[in-house]
């Protein structure tokens, strides 16, 4: 179950979408009520589900790799179309892969969310940013902005 922290994370935390059609962007939260311009050819709902770190539990990298890649086997076996996603909390730079998926209802994106151990997903729609608990006991709904991913810097330079 997730705690109050959890939720100020997931309230707080943007998610960097890359799809293999169209450049990567950041979906940032906003006041509830303002919206940006929702994307082209995108069919709402948008529901955004990780495999990492189930029920809160931070792991390992190459476990929740290896998480990872069962859930979007699920997807692709499922016919889903979905683009990868990363969650990332811009405080302390933590950061989940997790999954874009169209062509889910939200019922059964929280369905997916519980599968794979998660207490909530976010369910991205023109006119709300919602973190959804996966047991439904629970909802905020944020505004939203698009913004463009930042360039990851530079590798430090090697000294000759």
């Amino acid at each position: 179950m997730a705690t109050e922290r959890d939720w100020q994370a997931y309230r707080t935390a943007v998610v960097d979408v890359t799809p293999a059609d169209r450049p990567a962007f950041r979906i940032a939260p906003a006041a509830p009520g303002r919206v940006g311009a929702w994307p082209d050819d995108l069919e709402p709902p948008v529901v955004v589900v990780t495999a990492w770190n189930p029920d809160g539990i931070r792991l390992a990298s190459v476990v929740n790799e290896a998480r990872q890649r069962i859930l979007t086997l699920e997807l692709g076996t499922r016919g889903l179309p979905w683009s990868p996603a990363t969650g990332r909390d811009p405080g302390d730079g933590h950061h989940e892969e997790g999954a874009a998926v169209t062509g889910l209802s939200e019922e059964e994106g929280l369905a997916l969310g519980r599968r794979h151990g998660q207490a909530a997903v976010y369910v991205w729609t023109p006119g709300a940013w919602d973190v959804v608990a996966c047991d439904g006991s629970r909802r905020e709904s944020l505004g939203w902005r698009l913004t463009d991913v930042p360039d990851a810097p530079d590798p430090p330079a090697v000294p000759a």
